[in-house]
């Protein structure tokens, strides 16, 4: 089953629906940034960030891929940090799981829906093509 677009309504059952996926997990840790990562199911028992250079997602031509990312804390991406979208990507089929909270710097450009389970934060002029939400609480 491919996750649905997000809306307010389930959160619940889609956080748990990619929080509960393990087939074929590829384990990442710490900062993705200057990365370019094919379609999957990325699984990481702490936090990720986008820092050290830009995230870049390639569908490899593929207009249907689907990108998991499930993590056990946060999410964060530091001032001016881009995820790219490549080979057809789309932004309404990345998904971010965040055990916590995300935080988007400054000037930052993310690409994907956010199923945070704590508030999360996008600081001044970070933009979002996806939708930011939270199961516990208000997205800043």
């Amino acid at each position: 089953m491919i996750l649905p677009q997000p809306g307010a309504t389930c959160l619940d059952h889609r956080y748990n629906d990619a929080a509960g996926r393990t087939v074929g997990a590829i384990t990442v840790a710490g900062n993705l940034g200057g990365q370019t990562l094919a379609p999957g199911l990325y699984k990481s028992t702490s936090s990720l960030e986008i820092s050290s250079g830009d995230l870049t997602l390639d569908a490899k031509g593929d207009a249907n891929a689907v990108f998991i990312f499930q993590m056990a804390s946060t999410l964060t991406t530091t001032t001016g940090r881009q995820v790219i979208l490549a080979g057809g990507a789309k932004a309404a089929n990345i998904y971010w799981q965040v055990g916590s909270s995300a935080t988007l710097g400054t000037t930052s450009v993310f690409k994907g829906n956010i199923l945070a389970l704590t508030p999360s934060r996008r600081r001044l002029c970070a933009t979002v093509e996806g939708r930011l939400l939270a199961r516990n609480g208000a997205v800043h």
